[in-house]
C-alpha cells in the first residue's frame, strides 16, 4: 500500500490537462562516480517514460564537488598536501583527463536545472517545478552530506509542489541520534516516500509516520537494451577479470590474485597504480557509458559496489560480491531480494570454486526482477499523481 499524504495537487492536475509534470531530481549527480551518474540518468530515463518532463536540480555543495576536483598545484591546500603523500602528484594529468571527460559526459547526458552551490541559494532562487523528487543514493547518510542538508530533505521547494522520496538510502539501519529528529521532522513533510533497502525501512517508516515500500534503485527500473544508448564496447582484445572497489580490500586483492592464476586471466580495475600480480591498464580516465562495456566485456566480476552488483546482473556476469564495511547493507540486501544470497561473500574464506560466480537460474533472477521493478514504477506514478 502506497501512502500519499495529498490526494489532488496542482502537479497531479497537470496530467489531466494532458499537459506533463516539470520533475527535477536532487541527489549526488555530480559526483565522478559510475554508479552515482548512471543511477541519475536512469532516473531521469525513468521520469521521462512516465510522460514527466525531467531534469536535475544542479545542487552541487563543496563537500561534494572538493571529491571529485583536480587539486590544484598549491602546497599550502591540505588536500594536495594529502595527495602529494599518497604518490598522486605523478599522476595529475590522468586527473585532468578523466575530470574533462566526465565532466563532458554529465553535461551531454544530464539535463540539469539551475547551479546551486548552497542551500540559501537553493531557497532564495527555486527552480519553480511542479514535482521535486530526492534519490536514489545515500543522500540521507550524514556522512556523505556532512550533516544535515535540508537540500536533499527538498525543504526548497515550493509550496504547491510535490515532495516524492524515490529509493532513498540512509548508508545503515537507523539514522543517527544526533539527527533523528531534524530528519524526522524534514521526511513528515514529503508526500510519497520510499527507500532502495528493507534494512532502512522501518527507521525511514518511523520518521514518516506510515509504511514505505521498499523499490529498485533506478539503474533496475531499465533493461539492458535501454543502456544502448549510453554504451561504449570495450576495446580491448584480452579476455579478463574485473575488480570494482570503491573501497580497498586487501582481502579482496589476494583472492582476485588466486582467481587470476587459476584462469590465467589479467586483472582490470579503476584505480590508476597496479596491485594485482597480472594486471592489465586500468579504466581510470574512462566516463560511464566506457565503464559499462568495460562490464560487459568482463569474463568475472569481482566487486565490493553497490552498483558493480547490479551492473553485473544486468549484463548477466558471472560475479561475486564482498561486503562493503560501511554500507555492505545495500549489497546483501539487494541479493537477499533476488534470491542470490550464495553471490556473497562475508569473508573471502566462503570461496570455493569458479561455480559460485554463476546464476543457477537466470530466468528466475530475471523474473524476480521485473515484478520489483513493476512494483517501483507502480510507486512512482502514483507519487506522482498519475496512476497506471
Amino acid at each position: 500500500m502506497i501512502h500519499l499524504k495529498k490526494a489532488v495537487s496542482q502537479a497531479g492536475l497537470r496530467y489531466a490537462r494532458g499537459m506533463a509534470m516539470r520533475a527535477g531530481v536532487i541527489t549526488f549527480h555530480s559526483a565522478h562516480n559510475y554508479g552515482a551518474t548512471l543511477q541519475t540518468w536512469a532516473l531521469q530515463k525513468t521520469l521521462a517514460k512516465l510522460g514527466a518532463e525531467p531534469c536535475v536540480v544542479n545542487y552541487h555543495p563543496k563537500v561534494i564537488d572538493v571529491l571529485y576536483e583536480v587539486p590544484k598545484l598549491d602546497t599550502g591546500a591540505k588536500r594536495w598536501q594529502y595527495l602529494t603523500r599518497r604518490g598522486v602528484r605523478r599522476r595529475r594529468r590522468q586527473l585532468k583527463i578523466r575530470y574533462a571527460r566526465y565532466s563532458a559526459f554529465l553535461q551531454d547526458n544530464i539535463k540539469r536545472k539551475g547551479d546551486y552551490r548552497t542551500f540559501r541559494e537553493l531557497e532564495e532562487n527555486p527552480p519553480g517545478l511542479d514535482c521535486y523528487i530526492a534519490g536514489s543514493d545515500q543522500i540521507w547518510n550524514p556522512d556523505h552530506t556532512d550533516g544535515y542538508d535540508p537540500a536533499y530533505f527538498l525543504g526548497f521547494a515550493e509550496k504547491a509542489s510535490r515532495k516524492i522520496a524515490y529509493a532513498v538510502s540512509i548508508g545503515r539501519e537507523r539514522f543517527p541520534a544526533q539527527y533523528r529528529e531534524v530528519f524526522g521532522e524534514a521526511i513528515r513533510s514529503f508526500d510519497a516516500v520510499s527507500v532502495r533497502e528493507p534494512s532502512a525501512a522501518a527507521a525511514v517508516s518511523e520518521a514518516f509516520g506510515a509504511e514505505v515500500p521498499v523499490v529498485l534503485d533506478p539503474t533496475l527500473l531499465l533493461t539492458r537494451e535501454e543502456y544502448e544508448e549510453l554504451f561504449v564496447p570495450t576495446k580491448r582484445r584480452e579476455k579478463y577479470i574485473l575488480v570494482y572497489m570503491m573501497e580497498n580490500n586487501r582481502r579482496l586483492v589476494q583472492l582476485a590474485n588466486r582467481i587470476s592464476v587459476v584462469t590465467g586471466l589479467p586483472v582490470i580495475q579503476r584505480k590508476p597504480g597496479k596491485i594485482f600480480h597480472n594486471e592489465l591498464e586500468p579504466f581510470f580516465t574512462e566516463h560511464p557509458g566506457e565503464f559499462l562495456g568495460e562490464l560487459a566485456g568482463a569474463e568475472y566480476i569481482l566487486t565490493n559496489s553497490f552498483h558493480g552488483t547490479v551492473f553485473s546482473l544486468i549484463y548477466d556476469k558471472p560475479f561475486l560480491s564482498l561486503l562493503h564495511s560501511q554500507t555492505g547493507s545495500r549489497i546483501s540486501d539487494l541479493l537477499d531480494q533476488l534470491g542470490l544470497a550464495g553471490h556473497l561473500l562475508h569473508d573471502t574464506k566462503e570461496f570455493r570454486d569458479m561455480g559460485q560466480f554463476f546464476l543457477k537460474d537466470a530466468g528466475r533472477v530475471k523474473r524476480r526482477i521485473e515484478e520489483l521493478r513493476a512494483d517501483s514504477l507502480r510507486f512512482l506514478e502514483n507519487a506522482l499523481g498519475r496512476s497506471l
